[in-house]
């Protein structure tokens, strides 16, 4: 059965108070530090099961012996954005922190998600980026409403010193 990629929307609300809380926690201190500290770092726990199923998913040739094996080639990567990030259509200049799963670009993890002329496509990345969306959104939500109040914590503890 063919991929067929879905055409969802997501609405998140909330990010207004966010926003402010944050700039309240920053007086005083770097907003990168602080991004990195709870945004970065709540982004990356939330794309653990996009990494998961991509790689549950990902195609394992058991005949190559002597290969590296496309599954072993997926990462998950946090940071705030850099200049290159930015280049992508993806990513916006008013954009905290991003958290990225990919493979390693090759001609074979190109055909394997999109297919060619010759080769039907077997996509792993987009559907495991579409069926965790849900719970990368719940662990995203959970791990900010932890994260920025232990921060706040910790730097209310830093600024009595």
């Amino acid at each position: 059965m063919a991929y067929v990629p879905s055409n969802s929307t997501v609405k998140l609300e909330g990010f207004a108070e966010l926003e402010q809380q944050l700039l309240q926690m920053a007086q005083g201190y770097r907003a990168d530090n602080i991004a990195r500290n709870t945004l970065v770092k709540a982004a990356e726990r939330a794309m653990v099961p996009v990494l998961l199923d991509a790689t549950s998913k990902a195609p394992f040739d058991e005949n190559n012996t002597d290969g590296i094996h496309m599954k072993y080639t997926i990462r998950l990567d946090a940071r705030i954005p850099t200049g290159r990030d930015l280049m992508s259509e993806y990513v916006k200049e008013t954009d905290a922190a991003i958290a990225v799963v990919s493979v390693k670009k090759s001609a074979v993890s190109l055909a394997q998600e999109f297919g060619t002329r010759k080769l039907a496509p077997q996509p792993f990345m987009r559907p495991a980026i579409e069926g965790a969306r849900d719970r990368v959104l719940g662990i995203l939500k959970t791990e900010l409403a932890q994260a920025i109040p232990a921060y706040a914590q910790k730097i209310s503890r830093m600024r009595k010193k």
